[in-house]
């Protein structure tokens, strides 16, 4: 009998002794630090609001009610959906990236300026009021911060359990990066025509044409569905020639006997896998709000833009990201996770700018 796979499980977990693989134990000791950090945040909020009731009460509501805690993601856990513009800095061929060492030097950076504050607060070196803009910038830091640990969490135990499918990937990085002559043609070929699901069912009436989507979800949250529903129909719709494409979604609510606690932390490939198949499914529980092509969306706990849903949804029609995700192996210190956005004019390429285009209906139609 082959022990192949009790080589890769031990692999996976990181050896014998069950220490976890580098890009989760490093994951672990920055979080530590963050959550140091959180705390130190909440006690200088504190000892700055005393002073501010004490010696100036008008500046009273600069300051919140205390700083957020860390996002905590889970079953039944649903994020705040909110609006959010059109980004207009569209520059051609840009280029992020992810890591652990990165995010530790951007929390060591916040403890610094977090512990300059505190030295201006006890001596009285700068005005309450400079020090309130300072705890409110603070705070905003501390957010993206979260969000890049949420980030680095799912996307580098993303490239640890499919290796060969983020090297291919990594390979189309590095040739975009070298000549960007047709990066639009480069990203077609590599991630191909749309895989759509066969529950999509359309309809055509007088030049209209609209794309039937039933999701099943085990969400009760009838407010959050209708919003969802309004954000995603309203992102999905495209015009040319007298003819107009839209989509309907129907959602199909869904309940599972003994399921999950809320907020438990949930193996989600499983639990999506329970839904029935006639349909995509919607459900909770990601670290990060993801999908997976033409089956279902998990949400995450953390506030999520109209954008980002619809996003997600184009996966739901059987559309990849547009956007090139690769990745650098750092040892000991996990990954480095890069991504590169060719066209911007694309929701699937770049949420924060892309639109629906008229070519993605005529894309799922061909």
């Amino acid at each position: 009998m082959s022990c192949a796979p009790v080589i890769a499980f031990i692999l996976l977990i990181g050896g014998p002794q069950n220490e976890p693989p580098p890009y989760i134990a490093q994951g672990n000791r920055i979080e530590r630090q963050f959550r140091e950090y959180h705390a130190k945040l909440n006690v200088f909020y504190r000892k700055l609001r005393l002073a501010v009731l004490r010696d100036a009460p008008e500046l009273a509501g600069l300051l919140e009610e205390e700083p957020p805690k860390p996002i905590l993601y889970g079953y039944q856990l649903l994020p705040k959906l909110f609006d959010e513009p059109a980004d207009t800095d569209q520059n051609h061929l840009a280029s992020r990236s992810y890591s652990w060492p990165a995010t530790e030097k951007y929390v060591r950076g916040e403890d610094i300026k977090l512990e300059l504050a505190n030295i201006q607060l006890d001596g009285s070196l700068e005005p309450l009021e400079k020090l309130a803009g300072t705890y409110r910038e603070l705070v905003a830091n501390e957010k993206t911060v979260d969000q890049h640990i949420e980030y680095n969490r799912f996307w580098q135990r993303a490239v640890a359990m499919d290796r060969g499918r983020y090297d291919r990937l990594t390979e189309i990085f590095n040739m975009l990066r070298q000549n960007d002559a047709d990066v639009n043609r480069v990203i077609r070929e590599a991630l191909g025509t749309p895989d759509v699901p066969s529950f999509i069912r359309v309809a055509r009436s007088d030049r209209r044409i609209r794309l039937h989507v039933p999701i099943y979800t085990d969400i009760d949250d009838d407010a959050f569905l209708s919003k969802a529903k309004s954000v995603i129909e309203e992102f999905w719709q495209a015009g040319d020639d007298g003819t107009q494409y839209s989509v309907e979604v129907e959602w199909k609510k869904v309940s599972f006997r003994n399921g999950p606690r809320r907020g438990a932390h949930i193996d989600l490939r499983a639990h999506a896998a329970a839904f029935p198949k006639d349909g995509a499914a919607l459900t909770t529980g990601a670290e990060s709000t993801h999908a997976v092509v033409g089956r279902f969306i998990a949400l995450g706990a953390a506030d999520t833009s109209y954008r980002t849903i619809a996003h997600e949804f184009g996966h739901i029609l059987g559309f990849r990201d547009g956007y090139v995700r690769g990745y650098r192996d750092l040892g000991s210190d996990g990954f480095e996770i890069m991504e590169i956005t060719p066209n911007f004019d694309d929701l699937m390429s770049a949420p924060r700018q892309g639109r629906v285009q008229t070519t993605h209906f005529k894309l799922l139609l061909k």
